[in-house]
């Protein structure tokens, strides 16, 4: 059973239960027509709201007009878009599924999340010019999975099964343009060091000397939540995996139209880096607000956009 399926309010639902509102969604989905099929690949994805803001994607395969479900994952729907230089894909070992590696603009950081929409590549690699679909076989040296991708334009998302509300911090001088400036110069720095500039990377070696500095001195005085504003790091053993604060700057309560569950729908900004998340009410510690912040483990997914 897939563990996040508790973030979109099914906190009881074990295995019985879930083979049956799997085996419920995709009957009512077909005979609704509600199937978004890929002809050359003959797969095929179902779809099932759970709230406004969040659902549960079934992928399968057709076996001539029989959908045969392989796996689902539950989502949310994104807004903010994110700029990439490249992307990677790499698909799974265990199932038809994607993990992505993208170099994200505006803090040069790597990240790696979940695919959402897996029909939506396979129809951009089907419209490829000679494309043939032996080269989509992922054991194949030329597999179309390993080729990097440039300027796709992504909306990250992410779920999460606990966390907890912590209170803003002072932040003097945060709209200032030497701020601004700072970080555009930083930016500036991130991508001259990526192309091989040593002074680029002597300087930005030198600003986490004094930064370390800086926090060593604050820390023996100062608690590490009122020093450290935001974070976004890799966390346990799967890649896609982050334990982050950040700022919550949009909030929305939905009800899963199921159970009844509350469910928050935040926008989160963790080192510039701004993704939609939900969670369960029930799995959060505190009272969420627009401008204090969110503390806990979440897993990254993304929607890409391969078409322009």
């Amino acid at each position: 059973m897939n563990l996040f399926i508790r973030t979109l309010g099914f906190p009881d639902m074990d295995s019985k239960e879930e083979k049956k509102f799997i085996q419920a969604g995709i009957k009512q989905c077909l005979d609704a027509g509600f199937v978004l099929k890929q002809e050359m690949f003959k797969r095929g994805v179902i779809i099932v709201r759970v709230s406004p803001s969040t659902g549960v994607y079934i992928y399968g395969r057709y076996e001539g007009k029989k959908f045969v479900y392989e796996y689902y994952f539950p989502f949310v729907v994104g807004s903010r878009i994110t700029d990439n230089e490249e992307i990677t894909l790499e698909r799974h070992v265990d199932k038809e599924s994607y993990a992505v590696i993208c170099d994200e603009i505006k803090t040069g950081v790597t990240l790696i999340f979940f695919l959402q929409n897996v029909c939506d590549y396979m129809d951009y690699v089907a419209g490829i010019k000679d494309f043939k679909p032996e080269m989509f076989l992922p054991d194949r040296k030329n597999a179309l999975s390993k080729e990097p991708l440039k300027n796709k334009k992504t909306i990250l998302t992410a779920l999460s099964l606990g966390g907890m509300i912590l209170l803003p911090i002072a932040k003097p001088g945060k709209d200032s343009q030497v701020r601004r400036d700072a970080e555009d110069k930083r930016r500036k720095l991130i991508a001259a060091a990526k192309s091989g500039d040593e002074d680029a990377i002597e300087s930005l070696t030198l600003k986490d000397i004094d930064t370390y500095t800086s926090i060593s001195q604050r820390i023996l005085y100062e608690d590490v939540f009122t020093i450290v504003d935001s974070t976004f790091m890799p966390c346990g053993v799967e890649c896609d995996q982050y334990s982050v604060i950040g700022e919550i700057l949009d909030l929305e309560e939905e009800i899963n139209v199921y159970t009844h569950e509350k469910i928050y729908i935040m926008s989160l900004n963790c080192n510039d880096i701004v993704f939609t998340m939900a969670i369960a009410a029930r799995d959060l510690l505190g009272e969420p607000k627009i401008g204090r912040r969110f503390k806990g483990q979440i897993w990254l997914q993304g929607h890409v956009r391969f078409k322009d």
